[in-house]
């Protein structure tokens, strides 16, 4: 599954490279997934062991897909969640601080603020459970794909310039 996963988001990165060039702009990708496991129901919690591995599991899935912006709310959980890859590939982590008790519009918000601020690009967002969902549809116009979002789900959105959008749902990790 992982080197299918792999395969997917290289696939649909693909097309910033070849459609990026002149006055034509290409598809933005935004690679959307729950932080990885935490320890404690805290509200700061850090990342178990098994949640560590999965911090590293995302990094094999995404430090090939031109990913230069990664987003993630102020918790500790989504911080460590994006770090190795911030590391591998010397991006800035921006926070976007959530209310997790009422998180509102956050999603949709955030997904206006990236689709402006990157388009032509490929970013990296780390959500909660309650906040996937909507960042998805904020990115594509619809519903996200039903289910509860676990640890380990990959939403990959590619939006076009037209405003078209795309979703495939996958899985990382182990």
């Amino acid at each position: 599954m992982k080197k299918s996963t792999l395969a997917l988001v290289l696939f649909l990165t693909a097309g910033l490279v070849s459609c990026g060039g002149g006055a034509r702009q290409g598809p933005t990708t935004v690679l959307v997934v729950r932080h990885a496991e935490k320890a404690t129901d805290a509200d700061d919690s850090p990342l178990t062991e098994a949640g560590v591995r999965r911090s590293q599991a995302l990094v094999r899935v995404a430090e090939g897909a031109g990913v230069s912006a990664i987003y993630s709310s102020q918790f500790r959980r989504n911080l460590d969640t994006a770090k190795p890859l911030a590391e591998r590939l010397g991006v800035p982590v921006t926070q976007a601080p959530v209310n997790l008790g009422n998180p509102g519009d956050y999603g949709k918000a955030l997904a206006r603020d990236i689709l402006e601020k990157h388009a032509g690009g490929a970013v990296l967002v780390v959500g909660h459970a309650n906040t996937v969902a909507a960042t998805v549809e904020g990115l594509t116009g619809r519903a996200a794909p039903p289910g509860d979002v676990q640890y380990g789900d990959l939403y990959v959105v590619t939006a076009t310039p037209s405003g078209e959008a795309r979703v495939v749902k996958a899985q990382f990790g182990f």
